[in-house]
């Protein structure tokens, strides 16, 4: 059975109260920490110490406890659920960080192992990531600045950016705008049912590219030459595109899918709206 270490630090006086407090973190271990309400700040640094430090009400009770490899961060109240509370939280460079959140805005910078962040409602910001970055969020933007590992995100409300990442990507929303700036990726899988989608980046030979929107526009901008074979439909939009890739499409029925080849063809583009304008055009 795995030993268990636990920290509970409680406000005696006053009514608001800061906790500030470092524990050591195994090699391999992984932070957990959920908050119901608030904001949630992750970092990194050379030390093999977690350190949290949370603002809240003097009836909060911040419990850190650590089971084996796993660090668990969370809050309660002996009566009622906890409130808003303030974190900001120090974790070795490569650790593995899971954090969540119901009306919380969330911030992670500089996490070099794999990174899970869930939030309900409230924005994200992650930084820098290491490792595999997978979000989810309901209601709330959602911004990706730099990462080297695969990019998964998935939500319903709220625009998504994505900059400076090298890696494989992949974005599910429901209502918002995509939008990818100066990214290297060979897999990009992009989906929105009512949004635009804007790429900004590389279009690599062995590549796969999928930008699909169902009420929104398409946007392409890549550097030419470009050795692609790419697909176009649309049902109820148009399709333009730079002078310098040479393309022409005369006027096709609703619905069709059109494909041609620019250079050796040799990358894979899927550009797809249903009732929008796309987009191919010179970086």
């Amino acid at each position: 059975m795995l030993a268990a270490v636990t920290l509970i630090l409680a406000a005696t006086t006053g009514l608001q109260q800061r906790t500030d407090t470092t524990i050591a973190a195994p090699p391999g271990a992984r932070l957990e920490l959920h908050n119901l309400s608030g904001t949630v700040h992750v970092g990194t640094w050379d030390r093999a110490q977690v350190r949290v430090r949370a603002d809240h009400g003097s009836r909060d009770r911040i419990r850190i406890e650590a089971h084996g490899a796993v660090i668990r961060v969370q809050a309660d109240r002996l009566r009622g659920e906890p409130g808003d509370i303030d974190y900001d939280v120090t974790v070795p460079r490569t650790m593995a960080v899971e954090v969540g959140g119901t009306d919380t805005d969330i911030t992670v910078e500089s996490v070099g192992g794999d990174l899970r962040v869930e939030s309900v409602e409230g924005d994200i910001t992650i930084r820098n990531a290491g490792g595999t970055v997978l979000v989810n969020s309901a209601e709330g933007g959602i911004q990706v600045d730099g990462g080297r590992g695969t990019i998964r995100i998935s939500g319903i409300e709220g625009d998504v950016g994505i900059s400076r990442a090298r890696g494989e990507i992949a974005v599910e929303t429901v209502e918002g705008d995509v939008t990818l700036d100066d990214v290297e990726s060979d897999n990009v899988d992009i989906s929105t049912v009512e949004g635009d989608i804007i790429y900004r980046g590389t279009v690599q030979d062995s590549g796969n590219y999928h930008l699909t929107t169902h009420e929104g526009d398409v946007t392409l901008i890549v550097a030419a030459p470009l050795d692609a074979t790419v697909s176009v439909a649309t049902f109820d939009g148009s399709f333009e595109a730079a002078p310098a890739f040479g393309v022409t499409l005369s006027p096709g029925r609703h619905g069709t899918r059109r494909s041609f080849v620019i250079g050796s063809g040799a990358a894979r583009i899927e550009l797809e709206s249903f009732e929008g304008a796309i987009r191919l055009q010179r970086r």
